[in-house]
């Protein structure tokens, strides 16, 4: 059965939540606005990955969060966009290993383009 993730704002704090039905939740949430929502047959996953991302900006013991206007507007996208769905990745490389994974890769292109374009030059030159 399909359920509702969603993303309501009350004041200057914001609930993450899931539903199975969101108009009673609307009114259960007043005087809260309703920003964004997500259709998902499992919200847990959906609501793990958002309670993770927002891990330090948790007011404890609750659903609510003290949100950036940055991070709302992350939030929406991940609802509203390429987020839902339960199709959100994070990168597999960050910081040193990208960097290095970068660079090897780099030294690899390299040197197969040194070894089967430019000596096979060289040689019939010689």
């Amino acid at each position: 059965m399909a359920s509702y993730v969603y993303l309501v704002q009350n004041g200057d704090l914001f609930n993450i939540g899931s539903t199975n039905n969101l108009e009673r939740t609307r009114i259960e949430l007043r005087p809260g606005e309703l920003l964004a929502f997500s259709i998902t047959e499992k919200p847990e996953a959906l609501i793990k990955s958002l309670r993770k991302i927002y891990v330090d900006n948790r007011l404890p013991g609750s659903d609510y969060y003290r949100l950036a206007n940055s991070q709302v507007k992350e939030c929406r996208s991940f609802l509203e966009g390429d987020g839902s769905k339960n199709n959100y990745f994070q990168p597999f490389l960050k910081g040193p290993s990208l960097f290095l994974f970068f660079s090897l890769s780099w030294l690899l292109i390299t040197y197969l383009i040194i070894e089967f374009a430019v000596n096979p030059i060289f040689t019939r030159l010689s």
